[in-house]
């Protein structure tokens, strides 16, 4: 079906502001569905991106795809309430990961001079420009143009980073859960915050980008005794390696399907996992819908994603099994370069 941006960002006002259940459940039906429109263009514009980087010779560490979580919708909601859920553009999004940082420029110029019928309205360079944070990635923004009403102008997102970005990015997400706050929005302790802003500098330096503006008095040894205190003071490496969930299957089972549906349990550290193929998404959806209205929000996080097989689930999604083991690895090993050279 066909939703205005003033129906939809109508019903996102329902959903943050309204006393009524029935009205909030009206709002919830309204919105999933919405959601569900757009990953048609999703494996539209995934497959295109396929396509690209074989016609350039990229080969990607990863390539994945989601429908973005209903919880992440309201946080985002909050945050910025004068944006309405009509002006959201990353409802369906999808990401490539590349070994480097020339594979990430080479992919960066491919698709800005590639020539689709879908429009690119934004590209938006956190790379060149890291955000507050420290993230770093470049965003794609595509409005889907197509001749069936309930797709056409939809927004779609597209980010590409390098796997040292992809890596730091889920240790943010997974010390989220540890300090109980949103560090990947700039919100938590301070020390944390600080933490990996520096981490952000140095792995800037190891890929030859600009550091954060902060650092730019800084020098590369103290960055580092820095990230060293950081990592005693707090126990921040410890703390990453005892989070790492377990799940309902395993990596070596062979499980063919397009779509699964996680339901992460953060208390008791594991993972359920539901399968569906191409043809059960409207399943998928309705059964993502339901674990959505029925979780606690503050012990479990419900997810639709795509993959093709658990093991390329576990590598495109590393921040949904709380795994930060190549970002603790890279870690360890600077924190080892700081004693050997004896800068502490």
């Amino acid at each position: 079906m066909k939703y205005s941006r003033k129906q939809i960002s109508k019903a996102g006002e329902k959903l943050l502001t309204s006393k009524s259940n029935l009205e909030i459940e009206e709002a919830l039906n309204l919105i999933s569905d919405w959601r569900t429109n757009h990953l048609h263009p999703l494996v539209v514009l995934k497959n295109n991106l396929l396509r690209l980087l074989t016609k350039n010779n990229i080969e990607p560490n990863l390539v994945s795809q989601r429908l973005k979580r209903l919880t992440s919708i309201q946080y985002k909601l909050d945050l910025n309430p004068s944006m309405g859920l009509g002006g959201m553009q990353d409802i369906g999004g999808y990401r490539a990961v590349l070994k480097d940082v020339r594979d990430l420029k080479k992919l960066r110029d491919a698709l800005s001079d590639q020539r689709i019928n879908h429009k690119l309205e934004r590209i938006t360079d956190y790379v060149k420009n890291p955000k507050d944070t420290g993230y770093r990635s470049i965003h794609f923004v595509y409005k889907y143009s197509s001749i069936r009403d309930m797709f056409d102008g939809l927004k779609i997102e597209l980010q590409i980073r390098t796997k040292l970005q992809h890596n730091w990015a889920t240790a943010v997400e997974t010390a989220g859960i540890i300090t109980k706050t949103s560090l990947k929005s700039n919100q938590g302790p301070d020390e944390w915050l600080d933490f990996f802003k520096i981490v952000s500098s140095l792995f800037a330096i190891k890929e030859k980008l600009p550091i954060m503006e902060e650092h730019k008095d800084f020098t590369m040894q103290q960055l580092m005794v820095k990230c060293y205190e950081y990592c005693k003071e707090l126990n921040i490496l410890t703390k990453l390696k005892a989070i790492r969930v377990s799940t309902n299957k395993i990596e070596s089972d062979n499980f063919p399907g397009d779509y699964y549906l996680l339901n992460i349990n953060i208390n008791e550290m594991f993972v359920n996992i539901q399968i569906f193929n191409k043809n059960q998404f409207e399943y998928a959806t309705s059964e993502y819908l339901k674990l959505e209205k029925s979780i606690n929000e503050n012990e479990n996080a419900v997810v639709l994603v795509s993959a093709t097989s658990i093991k390329t689930l576990k590598k495109a999604y590393p921040s949904y099994f709380l795994d930060t083991s190549e970002f603790i690895q890279a870690i360890e090993k600077m924190n080892s370069n700081c004693v050997e050279l004896k800068y502490i």
